[in-house]
C-alpha cells in the first residue's frame, strides 16, 4: 500500500481557477436573463389597461404588481452584481496558485486516487 494513503487528495489549482471562471460565466448569463425579464415587466407597466389581477388575496392594482415585480428583479440584479464582483475578486488571486512540483504532485494525486478506489470484486 502507498505510504501517503491517508493524506487528502489535493485539488488541482488550475482546475479550481477554471471552475471560478465558469461560475462567473453562469452569473453573467443569469444577470442577462434577469435583465431580459425586467425589460418585459417594464413593457407591462407601460400598458396598464391591458393588465388585470386575480381575486386571490388582497386586492391590488395590476400596474402596481408589475412595478413591484420589476423592482424586485432590480434588487436581484444588484445582488447578482455583488456576486459577480466577489467572483472576480476570487478569480484574481486564484490565478496565482499552483502545486509546488506539478509533475510530482500529479503523480502523487494519481497514486492517492488509486489507493482510495475499492478493489473490483469478481462474481461468478
Amino acid at each position: 500500500m502507498f505510504k501517503n494513503w491517508r493524506e487528502p487528495v489535493l485539488p488541482i489549482p488550475s482546475d479550481l481557477y477554471s471552475e471560478i471562471g465558469q461560475l462567473g460565466d453562469r452569473v453573467r448569463e443569469l444577470r442577462e436573463d434577469v435583465a431580459r425579464i425586467r425589460g418585459q415587466y417594464a413593457l407591462l407597466v407601460q400598458s396598464p389597461t391591458s393588465l388585470r389581477v386575480d381575486q386571490l388575496g388582497p386586492q391590488t392594482d395590476p400596474r402596481e404588481a408589475a412595478i413591484l415585480t420589476h423592482t424586485a428583479l432590480r434588487a436581484v440584479d444588484r445582488d447578482l452584481a455583488n456576486v459577480e464582483q466577489g467572483i472576480g475578486w476570487a478569480h484574481g488571486p486564484a490565478s496565482r496558485i499552483s502545486l509546488t512540483d506539478a509533475d510530482a504532485a500529479a503523480e502523487h494525486r494519481d497514486q492517492q486516487l488509486v489507493a482510495q478506489r475499492s478493489p473490483v470484486e469478481r462474481i461468478r
